[in-house]
């Protein structure tokens, strides 16, 4: 009994071992990571991921909206005084390069093998979008070397290279736009549904803008002009890249989900804003603001305070109910988050003409000027006609243009936190006043480099801390 027990014991065995063996290779794989995906299931996560990144009220709002003065805060006032929290500065930087860039890199890989070459320009739009967001936020930045698994320690570039590496990216992604094989499934793609027209005007007029982003540092009037000639640009606010959020938490605006749904109430208008749309009879300000709670008129706060000065504070006013919120426009839930828009391209396009760099006189600069505006307001759901109409709104010499689109641009890129303070670094209109009793004397030119990079790339870090003065808020880029 006992030798047919050993015998039944070792024949059991190897029908376990042999059946455990078979097919091995196909039972044994990572769900989780899988080796192939279709390269379009990667286009939504990095489009997803970079619009609520830069839309975090912690991010865009304190250190865009606070810092370009559209916004104010009642209370947790830090980051309106220029203390930003380092840690949201860490995620901003880890989040566009490994969930935007690395992600729209491996898109790119895939589609070539699939020979999708509409889809590897879309890649490299979404690239370009990603680095340009980086040099701009921090300076020179890892680039050629950023996304080489082999380079552990990669150098960092110096912005006019990134620059011209987003530039030519754009270049790239419109030629393959052109003439593209292959198609986008729609539901993968949260700006335009597929439509590689769209993208196509997409890649023109992001170029158009990093083009004007560094055009105190060389010339760009033959490029400028040749996107200009295509008429492959944004037509119209329907062309805008945006992404458009749903009703309810976790996929809600992250303006709303912060402001609204998490009850951070100390998010108000800045007395800036409520002051020079009052000025212009602008009924944005409307749109843009809510009558504040204590007697029904819309108030701003000035930036800063609550250093020295305690807030709230009812002595000067600044309290909850005293000082006006958002308006119920922007605290909608889904409420897009805008990329670039055609209002954006229209401005950028009116100082072009302003300056010389696009050919068109006086009235050509007042055309494109004339359709920011009107796109700005439509966005809002307002008509613009009698604003127009106004004694002192149309543009009557250069002069008068540089501060006119300027300001008006600075009013229109309202919500768009980091764009509004890009644009501002540039062209410093509306002048502005730093915060009162803020942690440094001046508005904030840069972030910081995020808290690891000493340790984990110390040499590269202090070669592009040297190149810009040091790892400062107050460090200058090549473009302003």
């Amino acid at each position: 009994m006992k030798n047919i027990n050993i015998i039944l014991y070792a024949f059991l065995s190897f029908v376990l071992v042999t059946g455990c063996t078979k097919d091995f290779e196909e039972l044994n794989q990572d769900p989780n990571n899988p080796v192939a995906i279709p390269a379009h299931l990667l286009l939504g996560y990095a489009q997803r991921t970079f619009v609520n990144t830069i839309y975090g009220v912690q991010a865009g709002g304190d250190m865009g909206e606070c810092w370009a003065q559209h916004w104010s805060k009642v209370q947790y006032n830090d980051e309106a005084r220029y203390v930003p929290r380092r840690g949201v500065i860490d995620a901003v930087w880890s989040n566009i390069y490994t969930l935007t860039i690395s992600e729209s890199s491996a898109m790119y890989d895939l589609a070539e093998v699939d020979g999708n070459t509409n889809l590897q320009g879309v890649a490299l739009v979404m690239q370009a979008i990603g680095y340009q967001t980086l040099t701009e936020l921090y300076g020179p930045i890892p680039f050629t070397q950023s996304i080489d698994g082999a380079v552990l320690q990669p150098a960092y570039d110096s912005e006019s290279v990134v620059f011209e590496g987003v530039i030519q990216m754009l270049t790239d992604a419109a030629a393959l736009l052109s003439s593209g094989s292959g198609s986008i499934v729609p539901s993968s793609d949260l700006f335009y549904g597929g439509d590689t027209s769209k993208w196509l005007k997409l890649a023109n007029s992001l170029k158009f803008r990093a083009l004007m982003r560094i055009s105190s540092t060389r010339s760009v009037g033959a490029e400028l002009q040749a996107i200009v000639n295509s008429g492959m640009v944004f037509g119209s606010n329907a062309d805008n890249a945006q992404l458009t959020y749903l009703s309810a938490a976790p996929d809600g605006n992250p303006i709303w989900e912060t402001i609204v749904d998490g009850a951070r109430v100390e998010y108000k208008v800045n007395t800036v804003l409520v002051e020079l749309l009052s000025s212009l009879s602008d009924p944005r300000l409307e749109v843009y603001a809510s009558p504040a709670e204590s007697d029904g008129v819309i108030r701003g706060k000035p930036s800063g305070y609550g250093n020295q000065t305690t807030l709230p504070n009812e002595d000067l006013g600044y309290t909850y109910a005293g000082i006006s919120g958002l308006g119920d426009f922007y605290l909608n839930p889904e409420l897009p988050g805008v990329v670039m828009s055609y209002s954006q391209l229209y401005f950028l396009m009116a100082e072009a003409a302003n300056k010389g760099y696009i050919s068109g006189g006086l009235s050509t600069v007042n055309t494109f000027y004339s359709n920011g505006i009107t796109a700005s307001f439509a966005a809002n759901g307002l008509n613009a006609a009698e604003y127009l109409a106004q004694d002192g709104i149309a543009i009557t010499s250069q002069a008068d243009g540089t501060s006119k689109i300027a300001t008006q641009q600075w009013i229109a890129l309202f919500g768009q936190g980091f764009e509004t303070w890009t644009e501002w670094r540039r062209t410093k209109l509306p002048v502005l006043t730093p915060a009162v009793e803020g942690d440094i004397a001046e508005i904030p030119s840069r972030f910081y480099y995020p808290t690891l990079e000493p340790s984990l790339n110390n040499a590269n870090y202090q070669t592009a801390t040297s190149s810009i003065g040091g790892d400062l808020l107050t460090s200058t880029l090549f473009w302003q």
